[in-house]
């Protein structure tokens, strides 16, 4: 989420919307905002740097966002709704630009982005929410009512987390984790809505399930008896998770979003392209063929800044522009080749890559090897050597790949397990306690 105030206000707006690889599109850009002046100047940027969608944030709980700064979810309760339909309103009028705009726009960029001349307009909201003075609005004609003026302002395409938000009384992880999941009643605001398009959030731990959400599953029995709280999902929050037949599945349920599940075991998308999409066969076989193309990618958007003698420090995306000489220093030319820049292995290099840029590299691989061996040390090597100032500036690149020495060929080379075939699923439906 890009905060619309960042967009007005930053030195740097390519830091913070920036594709950094065209080749990973479509990318939806999610902003978030009360004010619109500000979202109809952050879409006209959102158009600008390539996005192929634009989304409004009307989900997150958090006392900083719909608190202090009242924007996310706060903005579905009743007394904030007409800012909503104005930030709509605002941001599809700047949804799409004229020939001479493109033009001018296109002078002026100083990132590598074809332009989006149209684009639309997306919100990610709630079922239903509880604010912090006792106000619960969680019924399907409060949200029916809401999605409705919604879509009179210009918006057909909503992703829909399919539990109330009780602002103040929960965190944002309690959020996403004690109110009940209501699947009846998404699939009910599907159908009251054809020329709209939904895509279904919350409490999906895997492919198994999305694959049932989205297309159904014959072997769902008695599916219009199901409610909330529902005995026959047996949730332990009262949720009701049960997909469609694929007889009922909604014409318009266009897919679904995984959010905690991807995180902890991203692995899971080895998979996505047979089991999800019913292609032939997946791109990749093991995790040592994902993670290789991924330091591929990563050393090319944050490149190691051993071999240079520029004093710019890699603080954020783009990297600065650098000479960067083949081969590579004394302790990463094991991985790039030869030495070839010329210090005492006693000295200490200035720090040229920030710690930022090594987390955010190592984050999304953090759980690649979710319920197998040594999968901690693979992680705890990881986070030794992003606190390693010597080795910084040989880039995350070179830090992936010398914490993947310390797995066994085995672990790295093993093919991944198919999806039907998996044992182990985190749940991400309810808490345990």
């Amino acid at each position: 989420m890009v905060v619309d105030e960042t967009v007005m206000y930053t030195n740097d707006l390519d830091h913070h919307m920036g594709i950094s690889c065209q080749s990973l599109h479509p990318i939806i850009c999610q902003i978030g905002g009360r004010s619109p002046k500000y979202c109809a100047e952050a879409t006209k940027a959102v158009r600008r740097y390539g996005y192929k969608e634009v989304n409004l944030n009307i989900d997150c709980p958090s006392s900083r966002v719909s608190g202090k700064r009242q924007f996310g979810a706060i903005l579905m309760a009743k007394k904030h709704q007409q800012a909503c339909y104005d930030v709509i309103r605002a941001m599809k009028d700047s949804s799409e630009c004229n020939l001479k705009e493109i033009e001018t726009l296109d002078e002026g960029k100083s990132h590598d982005a074809i332009i989006t001349p149209t684009i639309p307009i997306s919100v990610k909201t709630r079922v239903g929410i509880e604010t912090e003075d006792g106000i619960c609005c969680d019924d399907l004609e409060y949200l029916s009512d809401f999605i409705d003026n919604l879509r009179k302002c210009g918006c057909k395409r909503f992703v829909i987390h399919a539990r109330k938000c009780v602002i103040g009384g929960l965190t944002p992880a309690e959020n996403r984790l004690v109110p009940p999941l209501n699947y009846p009643r998404f699939y009910s605001l599907c159908r009251r809505f054809p020329d709209c398009k939904f895509v279904i959030n919350g409490g999906i731990p895997g492919l198994e399930v999305a694959r049932k959400l989205c297309y159904g599953d014959e072997q769902v029995n008695d599916v219009d008896h199901h409610s909330v709280p529902c005995k026959k999902c047996n949730v332990l929050n009262g949720s009701c998770t049960a997909p469609q037949t694929k007889s009922n599945v909604p014409q318009n349920l266009v897919g679904c979003m995984i959010g905690r599940a991807c995180m902890d075991n991203p692995s899971m998308f080895w998979d996505i392209d047979r089991y999800f999409y019913g292609m032939e066969k997946n791109p990749c076989n093991n995790r040592r063929e994902v993670l290789e193309k991924y330091c591929e990618y990563i050393e090319k958007t944050y490149p190691r800044r051993c071999s240079d003698s520029d004093e710019r420090v890699t603080r954020r995306f783009p990297a600065p522009s650098v000479h960067i000489a083949k081969g590579g220093c004394h302790i990463c030319k094991e991985f790039y080749g030869h030495e070839r820049i010329d210090f005492s292995a006693d000295d200490i290099p200035t720090i040229k890559i920030s710690s930022r840029v090594v987390d955010r590299s190592l984050k999304p691989i953090q759980g690649i090897f979710f319920g197998l061996p040594k999968s901690k040390l693979f992680r705890r090597e990881c986070d030794r050597l992003s606190r390693n100032k010597e080795v910084r500036n040989c880039g995350p690149g070179y830090i992936i790949r010398k914490a993947l020495t310390v797995m066994p060929d085995e672990i790295l080379d093993e093919n991944f397990t198919k999806t039907e075939d998996l044992i182990d699923i985190p749940s991400h439906v309810s808490p345990q306690h």
